[in-house]
């Protein structure tokens, strides 16, 4: 497919930009357009500005959040250079890649507190963006300050307290959404009443079929299952005390719920559906049916923070927080196959017979989370601030699968065979990771910091029960093992020239295996996913520098790294490696130790505000190039763009009492290949998805004191492009119109 953006298209809306420029009456501050000045807390656990910092970190603040009308946080984060967002088919379960690590290798937090999902697929941000303050993203491994999985990276959800300066403030909003025919709304009640705050957040969505332009992807115009819906609600409460105000307790509670559909690309669906011995249509070999529902996702939350600040002259601050955590999951799918036996004579399509495989699949799953955290900073000197911590994390995985399996024929004459009318099956595992860290920032002089961090874990795992109806379960794997790993980090920033910041960082990724890849079992197309107890934890090295400046309007933040993991997880069949694998089907597959990944790239976010006009053009983008390194071969075709980005135009203005905005920008990716493996783990074949661009326009503004009335709107895919983002993200959706509307009382 090739990918054109049609010149007239972008001329109107070329004018249609330029005709805002002629309305406008004044402009807005230059400092609108500057982000490099945000504190953040992602990248050493202590308020850093985005500038300052030794790591590779964005910051989406809150104008930026009011701006858009996100389907969900991840589209939130997709414009932030080395991130890239999938779905694994899913509509309304968006996860995050960074620097071309998969999903599963990205530390999601909310409030800093961990959503441990253990999927193949990785963490699926399950969050209503109204009750988001702002969201802060580490790039690169950050295992050292915030735990196991961040080899790709972390995202901090951070969400909202109470209103400051009022008991009560009453937000109701909305969206729309063409390309899916969707709708969501929300209400927010906040305010603060003496020393304590609070916020109730509550909303709903509903989304259709997604709509697509013809071609490859749909011959109707809508992507066939991609229905979803969801709900939630969220309520936070705090308290501030002491003398000096310096004491603030709070607790938090959240519930989101999502119900979803499944994407199944009609390439995958090669035979035909139609088995009817009247017609002179009879199915050609191949896969019929293929389809999966996620009835259930949901997720519940309670979570209790203390931070106590300037409490000595040695102790700046003392954080403490738990929570308790649950995720309940339900999957079902349903695969058949037909094997068309051409009886002589040929002919005569009622001699035929059909070889018909069909599995029926549903799985009940529980993740049960404990955990806490607690954290001193300390300031024995002026140059130096020490930060001491612990970190305690419990998971426990309750896994219940049905599957129904019938392997026969159908003949003129009848239907033939069977199988195992149902197997059931149950496994109970759960994983403790206790972890102890320490950082130290040292001055050594104005200009110069350096950061150093140490983290140590001990990680036990257990499988507690596993049983099944057909009598062999996997009960040599029963009990328990552990490890002990040490991570280290060094940053060093120098700010000796005027508004820039260099920097260069060493750091590690560490992550362990989830309890499906040690433990549980998965079964789609007809195929088991076995887990293997013997997995080893995966580890990267990382090094980068980086080059910030700040000032005249400009903003720059550029990163060069170079990434190396170890002992990567991936699937291999029983056949090729029996010894590995509890199954003695050949046809199914388990989990091993065999890949390697080098990853090297540039990362740049570049902007510039016009003196006085307020016109912004900007650039935000990246480049990949990432090598798996297999037992058999080596390859680049790593399902990771080589060019990807965002580039545009913004300006700022305020006409008629209404403090505008407008945004005409265009997406972009080059081709993406992923290679395909054999058995035996050798390339066989290549999956790609082709270079894309899409053109893009967003307007809106604030109106009324303290911004009571709030518009945005978005017209995406201008020129209607077909394209498809990633292999494994669903089909981008055709020219389309978002609009979101809110008003505060």
């Amino acid at each position: 497919m090739t990918t054109r953006i049609h010149v007239g298209n972008l001329l109107c809306s070329t004018a249609f930009i330029s005709s805002l420029f002629l309305f406008s009456s004044h402009v807005l501050a230059q400092d609108d357009a500057v982000t490099l000045d945000e504190l953040t807390i992602i990248g050493t656990r202590t308020d850093v500005p985005v500038q300052d910092n030794p790591r590779s970190v964005s910051v989406v603040g809150q104008e930026q959040l009011k701006r858009q009308a996100p389907l969900s946080i991840g589209e939130a984060l997709r414009d932030i250079p080395g991130v890239e967002l999938v779905d694994a088919g899913v509509p309304g379960m968006k996860r995050l890649r960074i620097r071309g690590e998969s999903s599963r290798r990205v530390t999601i937090l909310v409030d800093g507190q961990e959503i441990t999902d253990h999927s193949s697929y990785g963490t699926p941000i399950l969050i209503n963006p109204a009750a988001v303050e702002r969201i802060d993203v580490v790039r690169g491994p950050a295992s050292v300050l915030w735990g196991a999985k961040a080899i790709g990276g972390v995202v901090n959800i951070i969400t909202k307290k109470g209103t400051k300066g009022k008991a009560a403030e009453l937000e109701l909003g909305g969206s729309y959404y063409s390309g899916t025919k969707g709708r969501q709304g929300w209400a927010s009640l906040g305010g603060t009443i003496g020393n304590f705050d609070y916020r109730i957040t509550g909303g709903v969505a509903e989304h259709n079929d997604q709509r697509t332009p013809k071609g490859q992807f749909t011959n109707s115009g809508r992507l066939e299952n991609t229905e979803f819906e969801n709900d939630d609600i969220s309520a936070h409460i705090g308290l501030t005390f002491g003398a000096n105000k310096n004491h603030y307790l709070s607790f938090k509670a959240e519930q989101y719920r999502l119900e979803s559909e499944s994407y199944t690309d009609p390439s995958e669906i090669t035979g035909s559906t139609d088995i009817d011995f009247g017609s002179l249509v009879f199915p050609s070999s191949g896969i019929t049916a293929f389809d999966i529902d996620l009835p259930q996702r949901d997720r519940k939350k309670f979570g209790l923070f203390y931070d106590g600040k300037d409490l000595s002259s040695t102790i700046r601050k003392v954080h403490f927080d738990a929570y308790y955590q649950t995720i309940d999951r339900e999957f079902t799918g349903f695969f058949e196959e037909v094997d068309v036996v051409v009886n002589p004579p040929a002919t005569v399509p009622f001699n035929n017979d059909f070889n018909i495989s069909r599995v029926g699949t549903t799985s009940d799953d529980q993740i049960t989370n404990i955990g806490g955290t607690a954290q001193i900073d300390l300031q024995f000197h002026s140059d130096h601030l020490t930060i001491l911590g612990a970190q305690y994390l419990h998971d426990n995985l309750e896994t219940d699968k049905t599957t129904n399996i019938f392997s026969g024929s159908i003949t003129p004459g009848g239907i033939f065979g069977g199988g195992p009318p149902v197997i059931t099956s149950f496994d109970e595992a759960n994983i403790q990771t206790f972890s102890l860290f320490g950082q130290n920032e040292w001055s050594i002089t104005n200009d110069l910091k350096l950061t150093t961090g140490l983290r140590y874990y001990h990680v036990e795992t257990e499988l507690e029960e596993t049983r099944t109806n057909l009598g062999v379960g996997r009960e040599a794997f029963l009990g328990s093992s552990s490890e002990d790993k040490l991570l280290t980090s060094v940053g060093l920033t120098y700010k000796g020239i005027q508004d820039t910041t260099l920097r260069a960082l060493y750091s590690e990724g560490y992550i362990t295996p989830t309890l499906i890849q040690l433990f549980g079992s998965t079964s789609a197309g007809g195929q088991q996913v076995i887990g293997s107890p013997d997995l080893e934890s995966e580890t990267s090295q990382n090094y980068e520098i980086g080059f910030r400046y700040d000032a005249s309007g400009f903003a720059v933040d550029m990163a060069l790294y170079y990434s190396e993991t170890e002992n990567y997880i991936n699937t291999i069949s029983c056949a090729a490696s029996p010894g590995n694998c509890p199954s003695t089907s050949g046809a199914d597959y388990t989990f091993a130790n065999i890949d390697v990944a080098k990853t090297h790239g540039v990362e740049l976010l570049l902007q510039y505000t016009l003196p006085n006009t307020g016109i912004t053009p900007y650039f935000s983008g990246a480049y990949t190039k990432r090598e798996l390194q297999f037992e058999n071969f080596s390859t680049y075709n790593s399902n990771v763009p080589r060019f990807s980005g965002r580039f545009g135009v913004r300006y700022e203005w305020q006409f008629a009492n209404i403090n505008a905005w407008a945004d005409l920008f265009a997406r972009a990716s080059t081709d993406v290949k992923r290679t395909e493996l054999d058995l035996n783990e050798n390339a066989v074949g290549t999956d790609e998805v082709d270079s894309w661009a899409t053109l893009n326009l967003a307007f809106g503004g604030t109106y009324g004191p303290d911004d009571k009335y709030r518009f945005a709107v978005q017209i995406n895919n201008i020129t209607d492009e077909e394209y498809r983002p990633l292999i494994d993200a669903l089909p981008g959706v055709g020219r389309s119109i978002e609009v979101t509307a809110a008003v505060k009382f």
